[in-house]
């Protein structure tokens, strides 16, 4: 039966709901091939139909979804791997196309070259969270993670290109390659300027709303919601560019250029709910309608008495083999030149090729396109095997998945339960790698310092992703703060040095004498007078003499309650001197706060500029110490920027917002940790029990809590 649009919504929601209900009690097989299973079981024994069309697939549900990939893609990442990531997008896609192409032309002689080169650019691209989740949890480098992923987020462009230009030399038999390179070059460049320009505009629209007092969380939050049906349609439409690289662009844009929301803190909390309610929707219903034209793939074939059933389904092993083997190939070849010009890199081994391949798994959006061949060609032939190119197109999209679900988890023990985009409502950033090491150590289940632990890092993921010119001080104070509750988190009285904080004390050490080496330069170049150069250097001897102690376990408390005594009474006497002599021309009326900052600023080259040598590499210090330490000189110089400006009377409102946003990050991480497994009900309760006593106290006091 062809079932009517409000009813047939409102049952694949309710399979959506239904679908994710018994992944809670399937956790090791994948919720994308649970809502298959579903949608084929509607389609088989309901006789559900849905008519699938390429244009408004893509356009409805995968457009939404790439935005949001783009929006909460690490940026840090994706800057740093631009040039490989795009590299890969053209070159690595242009590589499947040509073997991929080559190979089932040559399993499938029937197959024309134009339309196997058209099929296998489609069934390159992979689905970029489910590439992510799956990566991470098999334990890929880092490098590696990056480049498959950020590769993900665009490679569908190149696909849906080379899809198109496929099909039409099979329906024409005409190719023009000099066509089809300036068309690519047009619809990338341009659907890139499009989704940029909207982003921005769409970025300004908010920001005057919000000028003008338009402050309602309802109208921002649906005007989120609107961007990338807007781009897409735009792009594609009035410029007849890609859509998919617009969406992309606009996400990225769209994340980096945030509207301060200082004034209405519960904004972006409501707007990162609803976007997280809509991909988990819209990822459901995606593999919901693959399941149930998977009848429309496998049905021709299958009741066509032309075709062996079981030479078809070896077709599909061999054409996923194949992919598998290029990405395989390309993940190693990446490595093992990233091997060659990075010193002390890991060298690249055939298991983490091997990881990387399985990880490709193909989307839906791969499954519309191929449907979407049309059923003749020109002088009204039938378009040659196109019932078979359906049925290889379904069963390796099945087959990727199954294989990445049965194997991974073989390879990589203790990777976690496979995950797709929307299989979570609370998505986090990274996890950390040492939680996640300690807990395979401990049997799966995290300890509750490991729990806290990686809560407070998401936290300070969360609020790194807000800082702005605007509220820099507030958030870099309130990371240092962070960064002290974890440095403290497994000691419980525990005199002995924990790892972590040993690290974090050679680097403090590190830090230091490079703080001296700015103070030199400072009296060298005569910028300050002998009797401050004198107590600083005294000041950091005794420092670096405090840390070297505190390594070796010999630093006694009181001496440290001393020092902190000392501490207090200079700061209040800097400020008594700071507010006496705001008014003055010199910014750094005082002489000390001109070395304070100097010396922060030159720690923090020093260590950027140390981290790159083979000395420094062999200190075995982790970009997470050296990130804190360096945070913690970025809080130092804006509050010394701070005392030599007038009050910011934002301040202690920018702090509430922050203490808000960084408590729903760690309230979304005890959530993810008790949906995958990692911590107990009652360990769940306690920590969400924790987080609300917080909150209330943020909440319930006009002065931030101390």
């Amino acid at each position: 039966m062809q079932i009517a649009l409000i009813e047939g919504v409102i049952l694949l929601v309710s399979l959506v709901v239904l679908s994710n209900i018994i992944s809670h009690y399937w956790v090791a097989v994948p919720i994308s091939l649970i809502q298959i299973t579903v949608g084929l079981i509607l389609a088989l024994f309901f006789a559900v139909k849905i008519p699938l069309e390429s244009d408004w697939f893509t356009l409805l549900f995968i457009a939404p979804l790439l935005y949001n990939d783009g929006a909460t893609f690490p940026k840090r990442q994706l800057w740093e791997l631009k040039g490989p990531i795009i590299t890969n997008a053209i070159l690595l896609v242009f590589v499947a196309t040509f073997v991929g192409g080559l190979f089932f032309h040559w399993l499938l002689p029937t197959v024309p070259l134009a339309a196997a080169f058209a099929f296998a650019a489609i069934m390159s691209p992979t689905d970029p969270i489910a590439v992510e989740s799956i990566a991470r949890r098999a334990k890929l480098p880092n490098y590696i993670l990056h480049l498959v992923a950020g590769e993900s987020l665009i490679n569908d462009a190149s696909g849906l290109i080379g899809f198109k230009y496929g099909v039409n030399a099979t329906v024409s038999g005409v190719f023009n390659p000099t066509a089809a390179i300036l068309d690519f070059f047009y619809i990338s460049i341009v659907g890139a300027l499009v989704g940029i320009v909207l982003a921005l505009v769409f970025h300004a629209l908010q920001a005057w709303l919000l000028n003008q007092g338009i402050s309602d969380v309802l109208l921002h939050t649906i005007l989120s919601l609107i961007v990338p049906f807007v781009v897409y349609l735009l792009s594609e439409e009035v410029f007849h560019a890609s859509g998919v690289i617009a969406v992309v662009l606009a996400g990225i844009m769209a994340s980096q250029r945030s509207v301060n929301f200082a004034a209405i803190p519960e904004l972006r909390i409501v707007t990162k709910r609803t976007w997280q309610l809509v991909v988990y929707i819209l990822n459901g219903l995606v593999f919901l309608i693959l399941g149930i034209e998977l009848p429309v793939a496998f049905g021709q074939t299958i009741t066509d008495p032309g075709i062996n059933t079981f030479k078809a389904v070896g077709y599909v092993g061999a054409f996923w083999l194949m992919l598998v083997l290029i990405r395989m190939g390309w993940t190693y070849g990446a490595a093992l030149l990233y091997y060659w010009r990075t010193p002390n890199a890991q060298r690249p081994s055939v298991r983490t090729a091997l990881l990387s391949g399985l990880s490709g798994v193909r989307g839906a959006i791969s499954m519309a396109a191929v449907l979407s061949l049309p059923l003749t060609i020109e002088g009204g032939a039938p378009f040659p095997e196109r019932s078979l190119l359906l049925f290889v197109a379904a069963g390796t999209v099945i087959l990727s998945l199954v294989m990445a679900a049965v194997f991974l988890p073989l390879l990589s023990p203790g990777s976690g339960a496979f995950r797709s985009r929307g299989s979570s409502v609370n998505a986090t950033e990274e996890e950390d790698d040492d939680t996640a090491t300690a807990a395979e150590q401990s049997g799966g289940l995290l300890t509750n310092d490991q729990a806290q632990s990686y809560a407070l890092r998401v936290a300070i993921t969360a609020l790194e992703g807000e800082r702005h010119e605007e509220n820099q001080q507030a958030v870099l104070n309130l990371i240092d703060e962070y960064e002290r509750q974890l440095r403290q988190v497994g000691t419980n009285g525990d005199r002995r040095v924990s790892p972590t904080l040993a690290e974090d004390l050679r680097l403090r050490i590190i830090s230091v004498q490079q703080e001296r080496i700015a103070l030199d330069r400072l009296w060298r170049e005569n910028l300050i007078q002998a009797t401050t150069y004198t107590q600083n250097v005294h000041r950091l001897r005794t420092q670096e003499a405090d840390y070297a102690a505190m390594l070796d376990n010999r630093f006694h408390p009181w001496v440290a309650s001393g020092r902190r005594l000392l501490a207090r009474i200079k700061a209040i006497l800097t400020r008594v001197s700071a507010s006496n002599t705001r008014e003055l021309d010199h910014p750094f009326y005082n002489e000390q706060l001109f070395v304070d900052r100097e010396l922060a600023k030159g720690a923090i080259k020093g260590i950027s500029k140390m981290s790159k040598t083979h000395a420094f590499q062999a200190a075995d210090i982790s970009p997470q110490t050296i990130y804190r330490v360096i945070t913690r000189y970025r809080a130092r110089i804006a509050h010394l920027k701070s005392l030599s400006s007038p009050r910011n009377d934002q301040y202690a409102t920018q702090l509430k917002t922050l203490r808000q946003t960084a408590l729903a990050a760690e309230r979304s991480a005890v959530q993810e940790m008790f949906e995958a497994g990692r911590i107990s009900p009652e360990m769940a309760a306690k920590m969400r029990q924790q987080i609300n006593f917080a909150e209330t106290l943020v909440l319930s006091s006009g002065d931030e809590p101390v």
